[in-house]
C-alpha cells in the first residue's frame, strides 16, 4: 500500500500472496519527482533508490541489520565531525569504538553514495538505521528520525482496516469474493475518512472509525433509498456526532514532537 500523508488516504494498493516481494510494488521512480517516500525495512532496493534520485525524488527507508557500507564521512547527532570513523565499515562501529548515541554518516556501497542515520536504543540494546538522500544541510539526523515516524500512519490505517472494517476474517475461501470484499472495505475507509475530514479537519480518524454505524450508515441509507428529504438531517447529526466524539486528544508537551501534527509544525517552523 502507498498512503498519502497529505490526504490521509491510500493512493495505491495491490493484493498479493504473503510470499510476494514488496519491492515489486514500490512507486515508479518517474512519479517521485519532488516527493518523499517513507518505507519499512522490507523495501530497500538500491537500484530503485538511484532511479528515484535521478528523477529528483527523495526517500527515507529503514535499513536492515545486514547493511554494511563503508563510511566516507561521520558526524555525531550534534554535527561534530568524527574523523576516526572515516573508512570504517558500518558494522565495525560498535558501542566500544564510538559512544555517540546518534551517528549521521555519508557512506558508499559499490559506486552508490547515500546517507545513513544510526541511533542506539539503550533500553532495547540495539541500533536502528535509516537510509536517505535528504541533504544534511537542510535536514538534521533528528529531522530524519522525526519524519520517519510519520510512516506509522500506514500501520494505523491497517489497524483501522482490520479492527473496524471486518478484515479479521472472511466467511469464504473463494479468491474472487475475498478480493472484492477487500476492495469494498478499502473504498469504505476512503469514504469514511474523506467525510470525517470534511466535517472536522482536526478529527481523530481512529475515533471516527469506531462508531461508523452511528454517523455514516444513516447517510448511506438515505442515499440508497433516495430519501433526499432526510439526508440534511442525517448530515447535521453526523457533524454533531463527529464534533463531540472524535476530536484529537490533547497531547502533552512531551508527546507533541512525535505526533504527525507536531512533526509537521516542527518542519514548517
Amino acid at each position: 500500500m502507498t498512503m498519502s500523508l497529505r490526504t490521509f488516504n491510500p493512493t495505491a494498493m495491490t493484493i498479493t500472496a504473503d510470499t510476494a516481494s514488496e519491492r515489486a510494488y514500490l512507486p515508479k521512480p518517474f512519479k517521485m519527482k519532488n516527493k518523499l517516500l517513507l518505507a519499512d525495512a522490507g523495501y530497500p532496493d538500491f537500484e530503485f533508490f538511484a532511479d528515484v534520485e535521478r528523477h529528483n525524488g527523495f526517500y527515507i527507508v529503514r535499513g536492515a541489520k545486514s547493511l554494511n557500507p563503508r563510511v566516507v564521512e561521520a558526524k555525531n547527532g550534534k554535527g561534530r565531525i568524527l574523523p576516526k570513523l572515516a573508512g570504517m565499515k558500518l558494522k565495525d562501529i560498535t558501542r566500544r569504538t564510538n559512544r555517540a548515541e546518534i551517528l549521521d554518516l555519508k557512506v558508499h556501497r559499490g559506486k552508490q553514495e547515500f546517507r545513513v542515520v544510526r541511533r542506539w536504543f539503550a533500553e532495547e540494546k540495539r541500533f536502528c538505521i535509516w537510509l536517505t538522500n535528504l541533504p544534511t544541510e537542510a535536514y538534521s539526523a533528528d529531522d530524519i528520525m522525526a519524519i520517519y515516524r510519520c510512516r506509522w500512519q500506514v500501520e494505523l490505517l491497517f489497524k483501522e482496516l482490520k479492527s473496524h472494517t471486518n478484515w479479521q476474517r472472511f466467511a469464504t475461501a473463494q479468491k474472487a469474493i475475498v478480493d472484492g470484499l477487500v476492495w469494498a472495505s478499502l473504498l469504505a475507509v476512503i469514504i469514511r475518512r474523506s467525510t470525517a475530514l470534511q466535517i472536522m479537519p482536526s478529527v481523530s480518524l481512529f475515533k471516527a472509525a469506531k462508531n461508523v454505524d452511528v454517523w455514516l450508515l444513516p447517510i448511506f441509507e438515505c442515499i440508497c433509498h433516495r430519501a433526499w428529504s432526510e439526508i440534511t438531517e442525517k448530515l447535521d447529526w453526523a457533524i454533531c456526532y463527529i464534533t463531540r466524539n472524535a476530536p484529537k486528544s490533547q497531547q502533552r508537551k512531551s508527546k507533541k514532537d512525535i505526533t504527525l501534527d507536531g512533526i509537521y509544525a516542527r518542519l514548517n517552523a
